[in-house]
């Protein structure tokens, strides 16, 4: 009798995890595109050449040259990596800044907790950063500059002197006088300001190299919860453990 029963749960069971597999899939049967080194891009995602049906419009990627792009705020990203669980996040970085060019810095940069609207909803959400890299731009050469000033003036052709301030939120005190702020650029939580003692220009530039991160998990749970879905069978239709179908309540 035991073993009967045993046999008829593992059936029930069978056909509730293949029934939550069934559900899960009818949301997105599309295959992954790919995009030079992205080869993932799946749900919520899409490429501007996959069907309509595919992916959400908030979410469209871009791929020119190979590379794939994504517009924030009217400024072309390179994406650099999609991270679809746990993180939920895709990670970019500015396409005017190239990896190792002295010269090149990005545009702008993301605020903390900063939003990106394409839509009714939001779409993007810039994660808290670690610390901030602020460069200023100056006349003349600061004679004895502090600790955590980077001196990056060998970038440029000697009509202005530039540097890197490390750490927080700079005061307008600690900016010497006639010198000017040029960007804020708030780093990704994966540098840890360890010693901003001897922060490099190398540094520097690996940290603007990574690009930033940008959140997108909020707006895929608000997503899920107006139509009704569970968001981790929604978005990874591949583990069992998570293949439990649709819920009905609004909580």
């Amino acid at each position: 009798m035991l073993e009967q029963l045993s046999g008829a749960y593992s059936a029930l069971l069978f056909l509730v995890i293949l029934a939550g597999h069934h559900s899960c899939s009818a949301t997105n049967n599309c295959a992954p595109s790919s995009c030079g080194n992205i080869t993932n891009i799946r749900y919520p995602f899409r490429l501007q050449t996959d069907p309509i049906s595919c992916g959400l419009k908030e979410y469209e990627l871009g791929c020119e040259n190979n590379r794939t792009t994504v517009y924030l705020e009217g400024a072309k990203n390179f994406v650099q990596e999609i991270d679809y669980d746990p993180g939920f996040t895709i990670r970019v970085v500015d396409a005017d800044s190239q990896k190792y060019d002295c010269f090149s810095i990005p545009r702008s940069s993301p605020k903390p907790g900063e939003a990106f609207d394409y839509g009714h909803y939001y779409s993007f959400r810039f994660a808290y950063p670690s610390f901030s890299l602020t460069f200023i731009s100056c006349p003349n050469p600061i004679p004895s500059p502090a600790f955590y000033f980077v001196n990056t003036s060998s970038c440029n052709n000697g009509s202005v002197y530039t540097y890197v301030i490390a750490g927080g939120d700079v005061e307008i005190a600690e900016v010497p006088d006639l010198c000017r702020i040029d960007l804020i650029y708030e780093a990704p939580s994966v540098f840890q300001l360890q010693n901003i003692t001897n922060m490099s220009l190398i540094e520097v530039q690996d940290i603007l190299a990574y690009g930033f991160e940008l959140s997108w998990e909020q707006a895929a749970r608000d997503y899920a919860k107006k139509n009704h879905l569970i968001l981790d069978n929604y978005y990874d239709c591949r583990q069992p453990r998570l293949q439990l179908g649709f819920y009905t309540g609004e909580g």
